[in-house]
């Protein structure tokens, strides 16, 4: 029969087993590139007036396509979580400007997405995408 020490060392071993597959994924990401050139360009804000929407309008079509680019990899294709935490009910949580603050830097293991690929406009999209998630 296993003793208690002997399941909480295991119980260790498997968090930081998980914990390092986390950093070498994101490593990994970060390393490649999460976009390639045609991406990237998909990703580009239109040039003509109408789709230029001030910064007031976030487009969710926008911010959905954003997340699932950037985050849908660590955070889920949902935003139920994985190696990242969850982003379902993340309005309850933190404010859009704490949101904002942790896209612009991030703390953890989370890779660094801003300014590029996620520019100011993408990342208002992506901010009010996150907000409306249930």
């Amino acid at each position: 029969m296993a003793t208690r020490a002997s399941l909480s060392s295991g119980f260790e071993r498997v968090t930081s087993l998980r914990q390092n597959l986390g950093l070498i994924a994101v490593s990994l990401i970060a390393a490649a590139g999460p976009h390639t050139p045609a991406a990237a360009q998909e990703a580009a804000v239109p040039a003509d007036p109408a789709a230029s929407a001030s910064l007031d309008e976030p487009d969710l079509v926008r911010g959905r396509r954003a997340y699932q680019r950037n985050c849908a990899v660590c955070h889920g294709p949902r935003g139920e979580g994985g190696l990242g935490p969850p982003m379902r009910g993340i309005g309850s949580r933190l404010s859009a400007d704490e949101i904002t603050r942790q896209l612009k830097t991030p703390r953890g293991v989370m890779p660094r997405l801003y300014p590029s690929p996620i520019d100011e406009r993408l990342l208002v999209d992506l901010r009010a995408w996150l907000l409306q998630l249930p």
